[in-house]
């Protein structure tokens, strides 16, 4: 079946009904030759790539992970051989690839601005930095939005800012744009002299951190190949980790000044601004504004070979032409921010990857880990231990809790590495299944443990387990994973629109535990049934992503369509076909 075949049944039918895997794959050879030559003149290639290579780049997207068909020259062999092999390393064979890694290393630990330098301010603060002394403010209340403030505002605007901002400038600007406010919010923050102008910082600050986190995994995903582009995007995750142990280790160094530990984190922003205009610009959105010869030499930066590039040029633009029927000619071509928004709550197939995101954007933030890395401190910490009194804590002191929140930190770095190795091999739905049933299970006994009267027994057995198994659990799954799968599931047209909406799912539920945690300690009114209600969000998001969150491994973002135009019924009895019963027959 030819492309025009193809749109011509998609206009006539309801797209919703169409599973397109690839759409060049039952082409003859003839036919795909013509479409290809007529591609290469009308978006005026000539002069950028040989016809003949863009032909046979167009042979091998037929059959997306096959090796190379008969006819092709022994370099062409070797390329198409390394991009297949599943070596840990083999993706980064170029430099643009290479620098768009390091870009997003630097973003993620950027991000820990206020997502892991500052988790450390915040749990230090608790217990030695004092930050609201040296402000004179009493006011709970305050503290508490001060240090929420960055995620509920980056959720409520700075997130939905990247959407306009991508439109505009594109991928890559945006994500300058958004290092510039992290690097002059980060230095105005240290040098506030009130808590009104912290406020102020941490406000606007919010707006850079929002845009970044949903500019980043997009720029990542569009630019990694589809059979490593979990690993690509694992990156973010496995950065992230390392900022919030480097926010430990800056918290034992620096000691009680919080300032200089808040100033810490411009060096990666400062990193970041440099390095982003070395990155190519995101292929898929300059196809997007059919700006092909970019998107080409974008291509070739990032895989190396003509052959690659030619191949995945036409593949995406194969890919992005059939979405377009459905998409593109009704909303996005004469639709503005807003329209996209109404797009993500309209159409069947991007309000399924909308739920899909938000269950393990939310998981993420209720299964307990931020509760420990914000509030380890205050949970762990105890005035009375060796007093006579009874009591949850286990350090007395807090040079003894700050080494356990480096090991801790240590601990969520190294754990990351299982998931970097199997994320494309096992594929990302078994890593979440695996994840949230140990971190069940773990802080379960994790709570338990604080009703052991033995002080020396409890400290040994919590700390193993919050410290190893729980951390472990959380950090082949449910960190590396919400990000990873959000970034992949929304169709090119509303990309941008759709990532703002899953990181502020995830943002507002980071604020939102920042700001209540210690009420909440409060109303349980021991460690112990927090922790337990930790548990129970293990449970349900346990229950959600088994029933609703399908697997992406080795698809290609424009294939996604295959998987979410399934309705919602078809995916729950996928993983559940003993509930059939409960469904009546149509």
């Amino acid at each position: 079946m030819t492309l025009q075949a193809l749109f011509l049944e998609a206009t006539s039918n309801d797209f919703q009904s169409i599973r397109i895997d690839n759409p060049l794959a039952n082409q003859e050879p003839a036919q795909l030759e013509a479409e290809v030559e007529e591609f290469h003149k009308r978006v005026n290639l000539n002069g950028v790539i040989d016809l003949e290579i863009l032909i046979r780049g167009a042979r091998i997207a037929q059959q997306r992970w096959g090796d190379a068909p008969p006819g092709f020259t022994p370099a062409e062999y070797e390329a198409i051989k390394n991009e297949n092999s599943k070596s840990y390393l083999s993706f980064l064979q170029t430099r643009g690839l290479l620098v768009t890694v390091m870009a997003t290393a630097c973003a993620a630990i950027t991000q820990h601005v206020f997502l892991g330098w500052q988790q450390s301010t915040i749990n230090s603060s608790s217990l030695f930095l004092n930050w609201d002394v040296d402000f004179d403010l009493q006011d709970k209340l305050v503290i508490g939005f001060i240090n929420a403030a960055p995620w509920l505002l980056g959720s409520l605007i700075g997130t939905w800012f990247s959407d306009p901002l991508q439109e505009r400038f594109g991928r890559r600007p945006a994500l300058f744009i958004s290092a510039v406010f992290c690097v002059a919010l980060v230095i105005g923050t240290a040098r506030c002299t009130t808590w009104k102008t912290l406020l102020v910082c941490r406000v606007l600050l919010g707006v850079g951190i929002g845009s970044k986190a949903s500019i980043a995994p997009i720029f990542t995903a569009e630019a990694a190949p589809d059979r490593h582009r979990g690993k690509v995007l694992m990156m973010w995750q496995l950065f992230d980790a390392l900022g919030i142990f480097l926010g430990f280790l800056c918290a034992l160094i620096v000691m009680d000044s919080w300032r200089v530990l808040l100033a810490t984190a411009i060096i990666p922003a400062i990193v970041l601004l440099f390095l982003v205009f070395m990155c190519p610009e995101s292929p898929r959105f300059l196809v997007q504004r059919n700006r092909y010869p970019e998107a080409y030499k974008s291509l070739l930066e990032l895989r190396g070979t003509p052959i690659q590039a030619a191949r995945d040029l036409y593949y995406i633009h194969a890919q992005l032409q059939t979405e377009a029927i459905y998409a593109y000619q009704k909303w996005i071509n004469k639709g503005n921010f807003f329209k996209r928004m109404m797009y993500l709550a309209t159409d069947k197939r991007t309000r399924r990857a909308c739920t899909v995101a938000s269950i393990v954007m939310a998981s993420q933030q209720l299964c307990g880990i931020n509760a420990l890395t914000f509030y380890s401190s205050s949970i762990l910490h105890s005035e009375h231990v060796n007093a006579g009194e009874p009591s949850e804590g286990l350090f007395p002191n807090a040079t003894a809790v700050k080494w356990y929140n480096f090991a801790f930190g240590l601990a969520n770095f190294l754990f990351t590495f299982p998931a970097y190795i199997y994320i494309d091999l096992r594929g990302r739905r078994p890593l979440l299944l695996v994840s949230f049933i140990g971190m069940f299970f773990s802080l379960v006994a994790f709570s338990g443990f604080f009703e052991i009267a033995h002080h020396d027994t409890r400290l040994i057995l919590v700390a193993v387990f919050a410290s190893v198994l729980f951390v472990f659990f959380y950090s082949i799954g449910a960190g590396p994973i919400p990000f990873t799968l959000s970034a992949e599931v929304f169709p090119l047209c509303v990309r941008e629109v759709g990532m703002s909406f899953s990181v502020m799912i995830n943002f507002l539920g980071l604020g939102l535990l920042v700001l209540f945690v210690p009420e909440l300690t409060k109303a349980f009114g021991r460690q112990a049934h927090l922790l337990f209600f930790f548990s129970g969000m293990n449970v349900l998001a346990l229950i959600l992503i088994f029933l609703l969150v399908p697997e992406t491994k080795d698809v290609s973002l424009e294939n996604m369509n295959s998987i979410f135009n399934r309705a919602t019924k078809e995916q729950v009895l996928i993983h559940a076909p003993l509930l059939e019963p409960l469904y009546p027959k149509t």
